[in-house]
């Protein structure tokens, strides 16, 4: 017989208990059944954010590299899925959670979801630029336009400083190909700010190149976006104007305009995949650093000085190169090859090689610093003097003196005589210049033999006469036009503001009353501002950056306001040019098909690195979240 312990330990009551008893002690460790639930839905919340994040992360690494996504098959057969697919799979061989992940139906990695993600990021970079840009309060556009695979792409970018920090940035692409009239573009412009939601905040400036569609005073997009925004000052692109001056000399100047031909005859001769690798190879054998020649074009603006310094330190070589081809007389560009060394053999040839590659250095330097980001309208108005006044100083015997000894140096060295062309010229008859002309300033004639050389230079040196004839006649014509398109009347706002980095109040009145009603400025406490300033900085060669560091916003005011716009306005639409460079490299003959917001999207964070570089993937992630989706996040 049991016991009545045994008894009561097989009633249904004290099954119950006990089975109660357990449940609570298991939920004491593990939790209850609701909170079970809760924590795994938590877990799987969890590891979706972590794989969403990895996603992203991997979007945002290709368009800041911007490099292509797809593959041209992405099934699972294919060896090649594009870049997306591989480095997705890449990640999965070592984190087990995003491979179980990707590997399903629903692996939140098609181009529809990219597109969404490479969206984000970018509406992430541009909330930032146009916060900066309200916070600031105004701000200078930059518009420039080129082709792209059919398309006529234009560049916007704007121009803004933050607490006297100067930013230029990248704000998209538009599509201009069905009309590129100035109506239509002041359009594409004005609806482009609009969608940007910064319509309403004041243009201070706009700079773009030239072009009659851009830079007409009656009906130019400058005058018509006046129309919306009167004090929009327009400054033409000082980075063409300087490039316009090189490409003036060239036209206008016959030998030089020649010189330029050979230098194209070399290029495309070299560019073949033969005579490419034997330079290549010669360059080796004695021991020259490797470098090519470029293609001349009137929009590249270093090409001229790159190649001018690429036949200086190549020219044994080219020669080498081109001896060994008539040597061998193997095939049809033996002609050519005779011509080529006809031509760079010549004297004027390396005559004119030396002092180009001189005067074109000193152009170069004043490229660069107007295609700075951070430079200044002030700043750029003393440079542009400054090189005028070096060629200036480089017109006389001492210069040329140095000059030519580096000429005479470098034609022994290479075996090439220096003469005057026109000595030993035994012509029946010589055309002469008209006397109607005498006059007159010509730059070039038609009909006249060596008609830089007149009679009377016969009887001087081969010195003087290359002096006069072919660096005097350069100089004058880089001079000439640089004080034609660099005029006082075109540089007046630029004197006017360089003067008020100065301090000086009377001299930049012409800046300060164009501003003066946008800003809201008070001349007579702007006057007091600038005085006090003035008096507080101890040394009297003051540099822009000693005054910056003396304005306190709250002190002075004025002051404050008409600098920042100061320092807002442009110099250049460097900026846009930079950016078709980056249109090319994305927007390649693969990827023509691009839809035009993913482009411009990829296009902003490969270009805006600085702000895409810390854009966090959890922001983007709780913006992905805000729509419906089939993952929880």
């Amino acid at each position: 017989k049991q016991s009545k312990l045994a008894s009561h330990a097989l009633t249904k009551e004290h099954l119950t208990n006990v089975s109660k008893m357990t449940g609570y002690y298991s939920t004491k460790s593990k939790g209850s059944i609701v909170e079970q639930l809760s924590t795994a839905h938590k877990k799987n919340i969890l590891n979706n954010r972590s794989y969403m994040k990895k996603l992203i992360d991997i979007i945002l690494l290709l368009s800041r590299q911007g490099i292509a996504f797809r593959g041209h098959i992405e099934n699972t057969n294919s060896l090649n899925k594009g870049n997306f697919q591989e480095m997705c799979s890449f990640f999965s061989k070592y984190d087990s959670e995003f491979n179980r992940m990707f590997s399903n139906s629903i692996s939140y990695s098609s181009p529809k979801i990219q597109n969404e993600i490479i969206a984000l990021c970018s509406q992430n970079v541009k909330d930032i630029i146009f916060s900066e840009i309200k916070e600031t309060g105004y701000f200078a556009i930059m518009c420039d336009d080129a082709r792209c695979h059919k398309e006529e792409q234009m560049s916007i970018c704007v121009r803004y400083t933050k607490k006297f920090k100067v930013f230029e940035r990248f704000l998209g692409f538009i599509d201009v190909s069905q009309k590129q009239d100035a109506e239509s573009l002041t359009s594409a412009i004005l609806n482009f700010l609009e969608q940007s939601n910064i319509s309403n905040i004041p243009i201070v400036a706009q700079s773009y190149d030239g072009a009659a569609v851009m830079s007409g005073k009656r009906a130019g997009v400058q005058t018509k976006l006046k129309e919306y925004y009167s004090s929009a000052i327009y400054v033409h692109c000082m980075a063409h104007r300087i490039n316009l001056v090189v490409i003036d000399m060239c036209k206008n100047i016959k030998e030089a305009k020649q010189f330029f031909n050979s230098i194209e005859a070399l290029y495309v001769h070299f560019s073949r995949p033969s005579t490419n690798f034997k330079l290549k190879e010669m360059q080796n054998k004695l021991n020259i650093k490797a470098t090519t020649l470029m293609a001349i074009s009137d929009t590249r603006w270093v090409c001229r000085i790159q190649n001018c310094d690429a036949v200086y330190n190549n020219f044994e070589v080219l020669i080498e190169v081109l001896n060994d081809e008539v040597d061998l007389n193997k095939d049809m560009d033996v002609a050519q090859a005779i011509g080529l060394l006809s031509s760079i053999q010549k004297a004027s040839f390396i005559i004119y090689l030396i002092i180009l590659q001189d005067v074109l250095k000193v152009i170069n330097i004043l490229s660069n610093q107007l295609q700075k980001k951070t430079s200044t309208l002030g700043e750029a108005r003393n440079i542009i003097l400054g090189v005028i006044q070096t060629f200036e100083n480089y017109r006389s015997s001492n210069k040329f003196n140095e000059i030519w000894s580096k000429i005479t140096n470098f034609a022994e060295k290479h075996n090439i005589p220096i003469e005057t062309p026109s000595k030993g010229f035994n012509s029946k008859r010589k055309r002469k210049e008209s006397t109607y002309l005498r006059d007159y300033c010509t730059s070039t004639t038609t009909g006249n033999e060596y008609s830089e050389f007149d009679e009377s230079s016969l009887n001087i040196s081969d010195q003087e006469n290359w002096k006069i004839n072919a660096y005097y006649r350069i100089l004058d014509a880089i001079i000439t036009s640089m004080k034609t398109r660099f005029s006082s009347e075109s540089l007046h706002l630029a004197s006017s503001v360089d003067s008020f980095f100065k301090l000086q109040f009377k001299e930049s009145l012409p800046f300060i009353q164009h501003y003066e009603k946008l800003l809201d400025i008070n001349i007579e406490s702007l006057e007091a501002e600038m005085t006090v300033i003035k008096n507080s900085i101890q040394n009297s060669d003051f540099t822009l950056s000693d005054v910056l560091q003396k304005i306190d916003q709250n002190v002075f005011a004025n002051l404050y306001k008409l600098m920042q716009v100061a320092l807002t306005l442009p110099i250049s639409s460097a900026s846009c040019e930079r950016s078709f460079s980056v249109m090319r490299r994305i927007k390649t003959w693969i990827r023509s098909s691009m839809n035009q917001d993913r482009f411009t999207d990829m296009s902003i964070l490969h270009i805006e690195r600085d702000i895409s570089n810390i854009i966090e993937s959890e922001n983007i992630l709780n913006n992905f979240a805000l729509k419906n989706r089939r993952i929880d996040l």
